[in-house]
């Protein structure tokens, strides 16, 4: 039967070991779900979702039970992608090889932002000696490097090391659908984007968005919202400490998002502050 959503991003954690000048800084406070919240998160969402993607904000590999989170998910039969910045790959390799992880998003672009070129060179190989074994072990494992910087200077280090690991040619060039490095290993080029911010000065009122329709997200504290760009959770559906996920979409809220959408109105202050909202136009 055919599920709601694709997906269902599940934020286990907003807590990150990394300062990115790409990513927002949430004005939430710093937590990781508790067992109960991720296991109402993961339990309802399999009834919504045809796979449940750990990211919204912060690093999922961080939570202290991620190894409890991943089984539960395999326990329940609920498939996983997972979005890292690969820096602790090298602790959690025999996790990730988990056969309830459909993918794993590498976004390769925060390393040099990060690091030392030494330091940054570290981490890349970490995540390629991964997707090495990964090949051997988890033939059916999806892996994608992100380079979400398109025409940064910075990226030349990050392409010679894939280049000279993969013994391919690359160029640092928009390609939405990926260069398949191996089977199942793509490179994914796109351009920076601007989170939407509710300080923004009004950008549009009226556009299409995605959100409700193929996705929703879960924060680390339970609030849902209709897209996995509401990281300070500007646009709370409801809480699903306080109700089902169900109750929640068949909110008065929620439903006029969708009618709105549906006729091109944006409903919410936040939307109407979404750049990001251009690239379902085209």
């Amino acid at each position: 039967m055919k599920k709601r959503f694709k997906k269902i991003y599940i934020e286990i954690t907003n807590v990150c070991n990394l300062n990115c000048n790409f990513c927002p800084k949430t004005s939430r406070t710093p937590e990781y779900m508790s067992e109960s919240l991720y296991k109402k998160a993961i339990d309802e969402s399999k009834q919504l979702a045809e796979e449940i993607t750990l990211h919204v904000m912060g690093e999922p590999l961080l939570h202290p039970e991620i190894e409890k989170i991943i089984n539960y998910a395999k326990e329940k039969d609920v498939k996983i992608n997972l979005t890292t910045n690969g820096t602790l790959i090298e602790k959690y390799q025999t996790i990730l090889l988990n056969k309830t992880i459909k993918r794993i998003n590498f976004s390769i672009h925060s390393l040099n932002s990060n690091h030392s070129h030494e330091d940054a060179q570290k981490y890349l190989k970490d995540i390629i000696q991964f997707s090495k074994l990964a090949q051997k072990e988890r033939e059916d494992l999806i892996l994608i490097y992100r380079l979400w910087n398109i025409n940064d200077t910075s990226n030349k280090n990050i392409l010679d090391i894939i280049q000279t690991e993969f013994n391919t040619t690359l160029k640092d060039e928009k390609n939405k659908i990926g260069i398949e490095l191996k089977p199942n290993l793509y490179i994914n080029y796109d351009e920076s984007f601007n989170w939407p911010n509710i300080k923004n000065e009004v950008k549009n009122q009226t556009g299409y968005c995605l959100g409700l329709k193929t996705h929703i997200g879960i924060l680390s504290n339970g609030i849902v919202v209709p897209c996995c760009l509401d990281n300070n959770g500007n646009i709370p559906l409801g809480n699903i400490k306080n109700n089902t996920l169900n109750e929640i979409l068949n909110s008065k809220k929620a439903q006029d998002m969708i009618k709105g959408f549906k006729e091109r109105n944006l409903v919410e202050d936040l939307c109407k502050r979404c750049s990001y909202i251009k690239k379902f136009e085209k």
